[in-house]
């Protein structure tokens, strides 16, 4: 369910709000770059806001910088913890719309990345996504946490906005890190007036759309870009392929004066925000897309039996794979401008969105990325009696047979459950793909004798049907590639 949906919301042309899922989050991030990018209004201050909780944070460790246990590096280390914002619907998460934050284990590489700035002659960061090149593992999903946070204030007041507009009742919640406590120089607690989360009884807060973006625009392979040249030739590098993003931090800690450069470089740039309304990348309208298929396509089979999950999720992967095969479905799986494939991510969400809505109907409960221990599942369907796991690969992917013969048995073993399912998306007809297809079910049965699980493949064809007035001569010559996921790093 949306937003909009929800409060039964007519949008009008003062209504630039992202219309986020109620029930799990999307796969989006506020990019302080759009921040920084707006002049006026309630945002105009935006960037400058940014920047000045951690000039705060610099002021206070400097001269301190190299005692962990003073006051001051003590207090700083209580302003760079940022706690999950829930209340935004953004970033990843496996259920539901709770995820990681960013807690004070991580607030203190960030200080220790600010003290040797401060070594280094930087005696503030101009643009806090500096940060993303000085610190490893400060990713899209902590860079928008991070922005959440500082600014909840004004996301507050702007939601608030939102629902006098339209009449949205507010319900008084405690908000966590609704501001800064200028005294103790630490997040401070609030109680304020936002929407109720029908779905799970909790606060919103609504975004502008035009701050949302798969990836920050500043990031440290950009930095890389930008510096590797003169990199290259003054250290004499011999570089092959994507360079680690803890190599990448490496060098931005040696080299601070070009982690300056870079941002005042791209200070002017233009700003780029994703595209809600087409969204190329299947992350926001995957519900809206699917909606109906079950009552238009019912299942076989009544109530799910004690022993019947199994034939239960067999079912709804046939009325899957019939959803993208036979009713066009594969024109979700790929991008509305190129035909080129989505992520697996993307392959996802349309797959909960199909598979959904005959789970709430036959009392089947769906979790999607479910941490096992050993990494997360894509699905786990559950009964009362019974569990199965899922995991989907795009044929075309370069660990795909790792998917089948050690992920997915991996996750069994750490669930203790029997049996497991592997669904295979084809989207080109590539020797590597047509091989791979052709050789799947001799190594599901040969996965199946060494495990002793009970696993189950099926594969997905969402290679492109066009009509001979859609082909262009790129389109019908093109075998396709493989393409990289995202990674969060």
């Amino acid at each position: 369910m949306y937003f909009s949906e929800a409060f039964s919301v007519e949008r009008g042309p003062d209504d630039d709000w992202f219309d986020r899922l109620l029930e799990s989050d999307t796969q989006l991030f506020v990019d302080p770059f759009l921040v920084f990018a707006e002049t006026d209004g309630l945002w105009a201050d935006g960037g400058e806001r940014l920047s000045g909780h951690f000039q705060r944070g610099f002021e206070i460790l400097a001269g301190h910088q190299d005692n962990p246990e003073s006051l001051q590096y003590r207090k700083t280390v209580d302003l760079m913890v940022f706690p999950e914002p829930k209340e935004f619907g953004l970033g990843f998460v496996g259920v539901g719309t709770d995820g990681s934050g960013t807690g004070r284990g991580f607030a203190k590489r960030i200080v220790s990345a600010m003290a040797i700035a401060i070594e280094k002659g930087l005696q503030d960061l101009r643009r806090f996504e500096e940060l993303g090149v000085l610190v490893e593992k400060i990713g899209r999903d902590r860079i928008s946490d991070i922005t959440c946070n500082i600014l909840k204030y004004k996301f507050i007041e702007y939601t608030q906005e939102v629902c006098r507009r339209h009449n949205i009742p507010l319900v008084d919640f405690k908000v966590e890190s609704a501001t800064v406590d200028p005294l103790r120089k630490r997040w401070a607690s609030q109680t304020v007036g936002l929407p109720e989360n029908p779905k799970n009884g909790k606060p919103v807060l609504l975004t502008p759309a035009r701050f949302l973006r798969e990836l920050p625009t500043l990031n440290a392979d950009d930095w890389w870009d930008f510096v590797e040249p003169t990199l290259r030739d003054d250290l004499n590098l011999e570089l092959v392929g994507r360079l680690r993003k803890a190599d990448i931090v490496f060098l931005a800690r040696q080299h601070t004066d070009l982690v300056r450069a870079w941002t005042e470089s791209r200070a002017n740039d233009p700003a780029e925000p994703y595209d809600v309304e087409k969204d190329p990348a299947g992350l926001h309208l995957w519900q809206m897309e699917t909606r109906g298929i079950a009552s238009e396509s019912p299942l076989t089979m009544g109530d799910v039996g004690p022993n019947e999950l199994g034939v239960f999720v067999a079912e709804v992967n046939e009325h899957f794979k019939h959803f993208v095969e036979a009713r066009a479905g594969w024109r979700l799986l790929r991008t509305e401008d190129t035909f080129a494939p989505r992520r697996e991510a993307s392959v996802q969400l349309l797959y909960r969105g199909v598979v959904e809505s005959y789970c709430h109907a036959h009392g089947v409960r769906l979790d999607r990325e479910v941490d096992v221990g050993k990494g997360p599942v894509d699905f786990v369907f559950t009964t009362s009696t019974q569990r199965v796991l899922l995991e989907i690969k795009k044929v075309g992917n370069g660990k795909f047979w790792n998917g089948l013969e050690q992920q997915l048995v991996s996750y069994i073993t750490s669930e203790q459950c029997a049996q497991g399912w592997l669904l295979a998306v084809q989207f080109s007809s590539t020797r590597t793909e047509t091989a791979r297809v052709r050789d799947l079910p001799a190594r599901a049965r040969a996965a199946s004798a060494s495990s002793g699980f009970d696993l189950h493949t099926l594969v997905v064809d969402a290679r492109v049907r066009l009509s001979a007035s859609e082909i262009t001569e790129d389109e019908s010559t093109a075998e396709g590639a493989d393409d990289p996921e995202f990674d969060d790093v």
